[in-house]
């Protein structure tokens, strides 16, 4: 997006990736800390691309000292916030979200729901089943929008479909 001219803010966790010109980066290291950026970023900004998901679950106790494993039991888990969904309800009408979804079966069918439930305009599914785009410079996967499948992508660099994403997205804003 940066390189087509867009101005690009990035909040990015665990990601040791180079300093990239002219956009502005916010590291975070939890959900809370992602959703609370989300909430800062996001009435200022046209589009958001929620490129990764955090995790589902977080341990319900944290500790600032080392657990040690005669302690250890049980880790007791709650739900993470689904961020998207919380960002759908103060989503301007001119706001456009592009979202991700890692499925492992009913691909289409679970990426469209996915894509109602939490206000989204694009999707885009791939099956994780394997485990081969986790690390892969390349992805294969399917552009979804409201109306339904717009483009399936085979074996393409994730910066072909960053382009891919950007051109759908262009085609729906006009």
């Amino acid at each position: 997006a940066a390189d087509r001219g867009a101005v690009v803010h990035l909040i990015a966790a665990n990601c040791d990736g180079a300093v990239l010109p002219g956009v502005q980066i916010t590291h975070v290291e939890s959900a809370d800390e992602l959703g609370k950026a989300l909430e800062n970023e996001f009435p200022s900004n046209d589009v958001l691309i929620m490129c990764a998901a955090v995790a589902d679950a977080k341990p319900a106790q944290t500790s600032g000292e080392k657990i040690k494993k005669e302690s250890l039991k049980e880790i007791l888990l709650i739900q993470n916030p689904d961020l998207l969904v919380g960002l759908k309800a103060s989503k301007r009408v001119d706001q456009k979200i592009i979202g991700f979804a890692a499925e492992t079966q009913n691909l289409e069918a679970n990426a469209s729901l996915k894509l109602e439930a939490k206000g989204l305009d694009l999707i885009y599914a791939n099956d994780v089943s394997h485990g081969g785009i986790f690390g892969s410079d390349f992805t294969s996967g399917t552009v979804i929008g409201p109306d339904g499948v717009l483009k399936v992508v085979e074996n393409v660099t994730k910066d072909t479909l960053a382009n891919v994403l950007l051109d759908q997205l262009l085609l729906q804003i006009g």
